[in-house]
C-alpha cells in the first residue's frame, strides 16, 4: 500500500472526519425537518409527488446551516496534518523516503480529496435518505405552487432540474466536492505560515464569512463561494459566479503556500 493510499485511509478513519460527517448530516436533517415535511403524503387534492425526493433534498441543503459549516467540515480531518507533522518532526522521517516536492504534492492532493469528500458525502447520504423516503419523480407544474416552470429551480444548473433531476443532483454533489477541496486547500496553505492547528482549521470558515460580507457590500452577492453549494440560493448564479471565486481562492492559497515554503524551507525541516 503506497503512501498516498495510507494517508487517505488515515484521514477518513480519523475521529474528526467522523465528527464532521455526523455534524453535517445532523445539520442537513435539521434543515429538512424545519423547512420540509417528513411526511411524504401529499396534502389533499395535490399530486402524489408534491413532496418528492428532489425538492426535499434541495430544501435540506439550501435551507440548513450546513452551508456555513461546510468550510470547517472540509478542514477538520486533514488540513492541519502538514503542520502537525512538521512541528512533531515526523516529516523528517517521511522525507528520507520521499522528495520534498512529492511529499508536499501528496499532502495537498490527499487534503483536497478528503476535504471534498467531507462536504460531498453528507450531501450524498442526505439524498440517499430522501430518495428512499419520498416519491422519486417531480410533479407536473400544476402539482406545484409555482406559476412558471423556471421558478422551480433558479440559478446555475436550474435548467436541468425538471428534465434531468438526477443529473442535477449529481452535478451539485460535484460542486460540493469542489467546494470542500478548495477550502481544505485554503486551510492547509496556512501551514506555511503557522503551526497553530486552531488557526488552520478555523480560518477557512472565518474567511468564508468575511468574503460573503465583502461581496454583499460590493453589490455582487452571487460571487460568494457559498453558492457553489446552493446555486439555487440566488437567481443570478452562473458558471462564472460559481467557478471564478473558487478558482481565485484555490490559486491564491496554493501560490502563497508555494512562495512561503520555498522562501523559508530550511527552518521547516
Amino acid at each position: 500500500m503506497n503512501y498516498i493510499t495510507k494517508e487517505i485511509l488515515r484521514a477518513i478513519k480519523s475521529r474528526w472526519f467522523i465528527v464532521s460527517l455526523l455534524v453535517s448530516l445532523g445539520l442537513l436533517f435539521v434543515g429538512l425537518v424545519a423547512f420540509y415535511s417528513l411526511d411524504p403524503t401529499p396534502p389533499p387534492g395535490w399530486h402524489f409527488a408534491h413532496r418528492n425526493a428532489y425538492d426535499a433534498w434541495k430544501s435540506a441543503v439550501s435551507d440548513s446551516v450546513f452551508v456555513l459549516f461546510a468550510p470547517l467540515a472540509a478542514t477538520l480531518a486533514y488540513a492541519d496534518s502538514y503542520a502537525q507533522e512538521r512541528s512533531q518532526r515526523f516529516s523528517r522521517y517521511v522525507l528520507l523516503r520521499l522528495p520534498h516536492s512529492r511529499y508536499l504534492a501528496i499532502k495537498f492532493v490527499v487534503n483536497g480529496l478528503v476535504g471534498g469528500l467531507a462536504v460531498a458525502l453528507p450531501m450524498a447520504l442526505c439524498f440517499g435518505f430522501t430518495w428512499l423516503h419520498y416519491p422519486r419523480v417531480l410533479p407536473p407544474l400544476s402539482g406545484t405552487v409555482y406559476p412558471e416552470e423556471w421558478m422551480r429551480c433558479v440559478g446555475f444548473l436550474g435548467e436541468l432540474y425538471v428534465p434531468a433531476p438526477q443529473l442535477y443532483v449529481g452535478l451539485r454533489l460535484g460542486l460540493g466536492f469542489l467546494f470542500g477541496s478548495v477550502y481544505a486547500t485554503h486551510g492547509m496553505a496556512l501551514s506555511a505560515f503557522t503551526a497553530n492547528r486552531y488557526v488552520i482549521l478555523s480560518f477557512p470558515l472565518l474567511s468564508h464569512l468575511i468574503i460573503g460580507f465583502v461581496v454583499n457590500a460590493l453589490g455582487i452577492p452571487a460571487f460568494w463561494s457559498a453558492y457553489a453549494l446552493v446555486p439555487d440560493g440566488i437567481r443570478s448564479s452562473t458558471a462564472v459566479t460559481i467557478f471564478v471565486p473558487l478558482a481565485v481562492l484555490f490559486l491564491l492559497s496554493l501560490g502563497c503556500a508555494a512562495v512561503r515554503i520555498q522562501k523559508y524551507r530550511p527552518p521547516f525541516y
